[in-house]
């Protein structure tokens, strides 16, 4: 355990950060569905739309690094010449085609107008802050890494949307709450301070990129600690004794609602 990291890490790759030592948030999710998708993933790489979604933090949160590194070339499809000898300069991950840009730098220019977002943004702070922590009750590294945090405390996570009146559903299929308890525990492990707050930048992806600063209310955070607490103590179990399972089900299956629904109705035309 001696050679674990402690402490806030700036500048460091986001291929390093993957790479270190320690379970994230998005690890948790893959415990929670069960130990074995953690252990066992399926052999993925970056598709475009996790690319756009990295320009769109850059743009968003770090915007002289964005117009100093990424290309943008005038055709509209990557399948062009024009593109592929740009993207070949490059990268093609940082070479934008014209409709991209304008998303991208659409969603930026949206976030621009919004003065509650921009008052944190432009407060003394870090774009994406990695951080390493062990937790103290099961031994095990943990890691984070912020979107913005201020030097006072105050996070800010971009999150891309559909429709921003949709967006609690989507708290709860992609477990933001889960990752705003846990990157809690991460700040608090290495400054032995809370938070101050967390916010959760929504910007809808589709023109006029409607964009919204949300807190997550006193239960929510309540739920969120609870489950990285119970994923992170699975995955300990897990590591301890080196099994992990494809997780638990019921072995009785029962139709969905909609099918019995059905039944009974073609039953009332037979009465």
């Amino acid at each position: 355990m001696s050679n674990q990291r402690h402490g806030f890490y700036k500048d460091m790759p986001n291929d390093d950060y993957h790479a270190s030592e320690g379970i994230s948030k998005s690890g948790l999710d893959k415990i929670n569905r069960s130990p074995a998708h953690y252990k066992y993933p399926k052999k993925s790489k970056s598709t475009r739309n996790m690319e756009i979604g990295t320009a769109i933090h850059a743009a968003i949160l770090e915007p002289e690094r964005f117009d100093k590194e990424y290309c943008v070339v005038s055709c509209d499809s990557r399948q062009k010449k024009e593109y592929k000898e740009q993207a070949a300069k490059f990268t093609g991950e940082m070479t934008l085609t014209k409709p991209e840009s304008v998303n991208v730098l659409g969603m930026r220019e949206a976030v621009e107008s919004n003065l509650d977002a921009m008052k944190l943004l432009r407060l003394e702070g870090d774009a994406e802050l990695s951080a390493f922590a062990t937790d103290p009750e099961t031994g095990i590294q943990i890691r984070a890494r912020y979107d913005w945090i201020t030097k006072d405390g105050i996070v800010v996570d971009v999150k891309k949307t559909q429709d921003l009146r949709k967006f609690a559903k989507s708290v709860a299929e992609y477990r933001y709450h889960v990752q705003e308890a846990f990157y809690r525990h991460v700040y608090r492990l290495i400054t032995g301070e809370e938070l101050k707050a967390f916010y959760f930048l929504a910007v809808e992806e589709e023109s006029p990129h409607s964009n919204e600063l949300f807190l997550l209310d006193d239960l929510s955070r309540e739920i969120g600690e609870h489950y990285y607490r119970k994923d992170l103590r699975t995955y300990a179990r897990c590591v301890e004794n080196n099994y992990w399972p494809h997780g638990e089900f019921e072995t009785v299956l029962e139709l969905p609602n909609w099918e019995v629904s059905k039944y009974e109705s073609d039953l009332e035309v037979f009465i």
